[in-house]
């Protein structure tokens, strides 16, 4: 029942990244006309969510470890030292340990962070998540576009699970919102209100199978042949 606040450290440049996630004093940088609480205040005796951490420059980095191991910071432009408790949740889509190799993650910051990792497999590792994701976003949408989507039909479906998803759950959000703005059907999602590219990703898929049938080349055989 406590706070929770997000940060994605990817959208803001360094000097903005830190004023947003410890506060600055007044005329700290141009437009700083009044002093300013940071995201860990805010989340004081809650959490806050740092999404994208990878993406924080070395500097910033510096300053979390400092938070992580004492509870203190000082505000941008601020001597007074200020203390905070909170539960930190921290996610990349990069390989943290590759960045720690290229010198843009501080290992210590990892070690200190590293207290309960969870690995998410992409979306194409676990495709028996989609249906549920499906029905999750057909909800959501509903109430943006007020709409009344109860399902989506079978044939759409098979493509939705058919399909790669390079682009992991922002992806199917996208997809299904797509669809939901599209679709003329007042209760079922139905394969044409589907982007085309996923459409077209199902329609090479088959011409593929097709043509290994005709041929009667076999998955092995095809793969010596490749």
């Amino acid at each position: 029942n406590e706070k929770y606040i997000k940060v994605n450290c990817a959208v803001l440049p360094p000097a903005l990244l830190t004023s947003e996630l410890f506060g600055h004093a007044k005329g700290a940088f141009t437009d700083a006309v009044k002093d300013r609480i940071g995201r860990f205040e805010l989340a004081d005796k809650g959490t806050i969510f740092l999404d994208e951490i990878a993406e924080m420059p070395l500097q910033t980095q510096a300053q979390l470890l400092r938070v992580i191991q004492n509870g203190t910071f000082e505000r941008l432009e601020a001597s007074i030292t200020r203390h905070v408790d909170v539960r930190i949740i921290a996610a990349t889509n990069v390989k943290i340990k590759d960045a720690i190799a290229e010198g843009k993650f501080r290992e210590d910051l990892y070690y200190r962070l590293n207290v309960i990792p969870i690995e998410l497999p992409p979306l194409r590792e676990r495709k028996e998540d989609i249906p549920y994701l499906i029905k999750y976003f057909i909800k959501k949408f509903n109430l943006i576009y007020q709409k009344d989507i109860l399902d989506i039909d079978k044939s759409a479906l098979e493509i939705l699970m058919n399909y790669n998803w390079p682009g992991n759950i922002r992806e199917l959000e996208n997809a299904i919102e797509y669809a939901v703005i599209r679709t003329k059907n007042e209760h079922l999602l139905t394969p044409c209100c589907l982007p085309e590219q996923i459409r077209n990703y199902a329609s090479n898929d088959i011409c593929i199978e097709k043509f290994l049938k005709t041929k009667k080349i076999n998955t092995t055989e095809l793969i010596r042949l490749l």
